[in-house]
């Protein structure tokens, strides 16, 4: 038998409009999550950290900012939110709930990690080195919008977007060394924190390489209109 309120022939439920329009207000809620940055609190035992997290990032994400904080291994991680377990790694914050002003437990014992690991320390260095490369990314992006949405004068574009794709073609270029450099790092069975670093990272490098993608995709397709 249908739930009150469904209709027979679609088994769907009809909400009354209060209740219609707070569901859209709530999905809104959850696009503009996604758009912006926010504060969200962290409480690990007696700690409390403000984090700037946006609605798009994972889970996974979450876990690995936190182990950075806390020092507890991401898949020794229990993350709570108004109650209830957090478990699924690949879904969004904005999906979760978590908006502006949340306050997630997060349960879990430090892990006596290998800071002064010759091999971590090389995981930390090359991290170090991917943020600046991300950095001329994000420097590259804007430039290209800009040119897609007619800001530059179309006599400068093709110039413009030949030198934007050499330096895009840098970037990728020098996260791919980034990669093979993570790569050579010899780590142990032992450097449980080190790998679980190097991990992240790569995927993380992983992402931004297919982001280069995209945008290198955007450029070609920029400069069959202006050269």
């Amino acid at each position: 038998m249908p739930p009150v309120g469904a209709s027979w022939r679609t088994n769907k439920l009809h909400l009354p409009p209060v209740f219609a329009s707070l569901w859209r207000f709530f999905k809104s809620s959850a696009a503009r999550m996604g758009d912006e940055e926010y504060s969200i609190t962290l409480c690990h035992g007696t700690s409390r950290h403000e984090v700037v997290v946006r609605g798009t990032m994972t889970l996974e994400d979450l876990a690995s900012m936190i182990e950075e904080l806390t020092n507890v291994l991401h898949n020794s991680q229990k993350i709570i939110h108004r109650g209830k377990t957090l478990s699924q790694r690949e879904v969004t914050l904005a999906s979760c709930g978590v908006g502006p002003g949340a306050k997630l437990m997060v349960l879990g014992r430090k892990h006596e990690h290998e800071d002064n690991n010759v091999n971590f320390q090389a995981v930390l260095k090359i991290e170090e080195s991917c943020i600046k490369v991300e950095r001329r990314l994000n420097d590259i992006v804007p430039d290209v919008e800009g040119i897609s949405q007619g800001y530059v004068e179309a006599r400068l574009c093709g110039e413009a977007l030949t030198r934007l794709r050499k330096q895009l073609l840098c970037v990728n270029e020098d996260f791919m060394r980034h990669l093979e450099q993570l790569d050579g790092v010899n780590l142990q069975e032992t450097d449980v924190r080190a790998r679980q670093r190097r991990k992240a990272l790569v995927k993380k490098i992983q992402k931004f390489m297919e982001r280069c993608d995209q945008v290198q995709e955007n450029i070609d397709q920029l400069m069959l209109s202006y050269t």
